[in-house]
């Protein structure tokens, strides 16, 4: 098992001693493929037991609300281990790069320590990304939308980027900065979908909570720890062409941010009706 896991399914990565390489991002593959299969095996062994639960809820039609449900569950439980993992090596493995100290996020680039555990943190969140792209294209388990596809694609091409450049730092506080609100939307989701109306004031506290979060951790800090750090400590350090790269790919995501937080306040304001046009 160790020569299968250090020559084929993660070259490189556990190696004692290693620099990071974008030869890492073969596990980022490996894990995708095994959360596909995974994927398809909850949805075997739980999309009929849910069916029948909310068809006895919901009467006739409730069981078409069960993969909805299960969807929005899974991505929950994915989108917390990440965040928590994130928030674990920013706060404890990030030589004191946090959203609210980002000049340590530059600080003794490019020689500054890379530890496993932001390695491990920045491939995992790839393979994330990866899985649900992969799973949009063969149709199986999450179907994102196409501003979807562009955030994953634009996010990964800058984890890439951050991990070939040594930016780790700067890659892991990012992420778990605007990771936060992920977790409490698609709870939200989940429950929303369940069609149960006894669950209806815990949606929409979750909701309003993912809406307080988004608000600040991505529309409010994200100029303070983002951008402002980018075009300001970054080019005292970095050369010119890795900013320029990385500042085009950042606005895009940031301009996301801001049309999504404009759907966002749209389902506040209009509730349900607004929410089912944008799941």
């Amino acid at each position: 098992m160790p020569h299968i896991l250090r020559h084929v399914l993660a070259p490189n990565l556990f190696v004692a001693g290693s620099a990071p390489h974008l030869v890492d991002f073969t596990a980022a593959l490996w894990l995708a493929l095994l959360l596909l299969l995974l994927r398809r095996a909850c949805e075997r062994r739980l999309l009929s037991p849910l069916r029948r639960r909310l068809e006895a809820a919901n009467g006739p039609g409730g069981d078409s609300l069960a993969f909805a449900v299960l969807d929005s569950a899974w991505i929950a439980t994915f989108a917390a281990g990440l965040a928590a993992f994130a928030w674990w090596v920013t706060v404890t493995h990030n030589g004191g790069c946090t959203p609210w100290s980002t000049t340590a996020c530059f600080a003794d680039w490019p020689s500054h320590p890379v530890l496993l555990s932001q390695r491990l943190y920045m491939v995992g969140a790839f393979a994330y990304y990866l899985y649900e792209l992969l799973g949009t294209v063969l149709g199986l388990g999450t179907k994102l939308k196409a501003d979807m596809v562009a955030h994953h694609l634009v996010t990964m091409a800058l984890i890439l980027i951050a991990y070939e450049v040594t930016l780790h730092r700067m890659s892991v506080m990012w992420q778990a900065l605007f990771d936060v609100s992920n977790p409490l939307l698609h709870c939200a989701k989940a429950l929303h979908a369940s069609g149960l109306k006894s669950l209806v004031p815990l949606k929409w506290a979750l909701f309003n909570g993912f809406a307080a979060t988004f608000l600040v951790c991505r529309v409010l800090a994200g100029p303070y720890s983002i951008l402002w750090p980018s075009f300001t400590i970054a080019t005292e350090v970095l050369p010119a062409s890795y900013c320029y790269t990385c500042w085009g790919l950042e606005l895009f995501v940031y301009v996301l941010q801001l049309v999504w937080f404009y759907k966002i306040v749209e389902i506040a304001v209009k509730g349900d009706k607004a929410a089912k046009k944008a799941v």
